[in-house]
């Protein structure tokens, strides 16, 4: 799925360099144009020359994975079900995706659209519904079993919709041929804890750094 139309930032991985006069060069010698962004262990000593080349932190995120074997299965949410996506739900998707992740900085990196409202047929992606409106949504890229984008939003959680979405996309893993769940999230509180309660283990954070244009 491409980017956004208003999140274009470029991943940079595994950047490695001595000085801040090897940073200028291998930025200036990039093939594609900012924003560029960075994912750093935290204490990493780039962060501060790619700080110096103009790039700023904006959330820290943690990795999380489980195996799929032995994920309890949920017992579902009264009066909620589960439906593939198709991108005739946009709107109510966006409205959805809206007021789950408002106030997340890396929802507001992003910035709207996200992109995911066209993201039908890409993966494994799940949205979960209270009548007609789409209350949830869980994007999974199968079978590595990578959770990409996921939020519930605020009046409908601790009711068991994460838990549904989460056991729906164990199962899409599943069957096309993974093992594991894997997530990264913004190392919010509530993200952290709700990771924990379904048996993920954490295995440290990230800073994520941008540079705009």
């Amino acid at each position: 799925m491409g980017p956004s139309p208003t999140a274009r930032a470029a991943r940079l991985e595994n950047v490695r360099a001595r000085d801040a006069a090897q940073v200028e060069a291998l930025l200036s010698a990039l093939p594609v144009e900012m924003p560029w962004d960075v994912a750093l262990e935290p204490g990493d000593p780039l962060g501060a020359l790619l700080s110096d080349a103009g790039f700023t932190q904006y959330a820290t995120t943690v990795r999380a994975s489980r195996a799929i074997d032995g994920l309890r299965e949920s017992e579902g949410s009264e009066g909620v079900r589960l439906l593939t996506y198709t991108n005739e739900m946009a709107q109510r998707y966006e409205d959805a995706e809206w007021e789950a992740l408002d106030g997340l900085a890396t929802f507001k990196a992003m910035g709207r659209p996200t992109g995911y409202a066209q993201g039908a047929g890409y993966g494994d992606f799940t949205v979960a519904l209270r009548g007609d409106r789409i209350i949830g949504f869980c994007f999974t890229q199968v079978p590595e079993g990578i959770i990409w984008w996921m939020g519930v939003v605020p009046d409908e959680r601790r009711k068991g919709v994460g838990t549904m979405l989460i056991a729906s996309a164990a199962r899409a893993v599943r069957t096309a041929g993974g093992t594991h769940l894997i997530a990264e999230p913004e190392a919010t509180d509530d993200a952290r804890a709700f990771l924990r309660g379904l048996a993920f283990r954490e295995h440290g954070t990230r800073d994520l750094l941008i540079k705009k244009a």
